[in-house]
């Protein structure tokens, strides 16, 4: 059993003051601390081992016949880029839009950006809690639900932008409507 650097100091000491308690004089250090280190950490044998043979008879699992992913060393990495760009974006659009108010291209960029950050959001979490290898119907099924939300939202999103008011606006008129119905029923009586 290996031993770390703080035990091995003081066994070092305990050694050299008196070598002859543990093994002959004639034996370097390092042979006498290795032997004195192996008797005080010999442990009998807990367990034993048990062959797969004896635990699944004939089908015994085959790790080869698993298929594996190919090796992208770099795929998580453009992954992690991606999600940090859409939140670098996002951030000043929400900014712009707080500060200056309603504008088209502001309107635009946010219906795209928007549900873009929230599929990627809400990929890692399917990726997570519903692994492909795990659960291979289910995972593309929503994986395949998604992209169908998000797709449905990115057009949503562009409707309100060009037959609506946008979405800064819109999101204001949702923010202040207990506000404008409180205004309104004062106003009518």
């Amino acid at each position: 059993m290996a031993f770390n650097a703080v035990s091995r100091a003081p066994a070092l000491r305990l050694l050299m003051q008196s070598p002859g308690k543990f093994a002959s004089r004639s034996m370097p250090a390092a042979a006498i601390l290795q032997q004195r280190m192996s008797i005080r950490t010999a442990r009998p044998l807990l367990f034993k081992a048990t062959a797969p043979k004896a635990l699944f008879g004939d089908n015994v699992p085959n790790p080869a016949a698993v298929p594996q992913p190919a090796a992208n060393r770099m795929k998580g990495s453009y992954h992690w880029m991606n999600e940090r760009a859409l939140t670098v974006i996002t951030a000043p659009l929400l900014v712009t839009a707080f500060a200056y108010g309603a504008h088209p291209i502001n309107d635009m960029l946010m219906g795209i950006v928007i549900p873009m950050h929230a599929y990627m959001g809400f990929g890692q979490v399917l990726l997570d809690y519903f692994d492909a290898r795990r659960w291979p119907v289910i995972s593309r099924v929503l994986k395949y639900a998604l992209v169908a939300v998000t797709g449905l939202s990115m057009f949503g999103c562009w409707r309100i932008n060009t037959t609506d008011v946008g979405l800064t606006n819109y999101f204001s008129r949702i923010w202040n409507a207990n506000k404008n119905k409180q205004a309104a029923s004062e106003a009518s009586e």
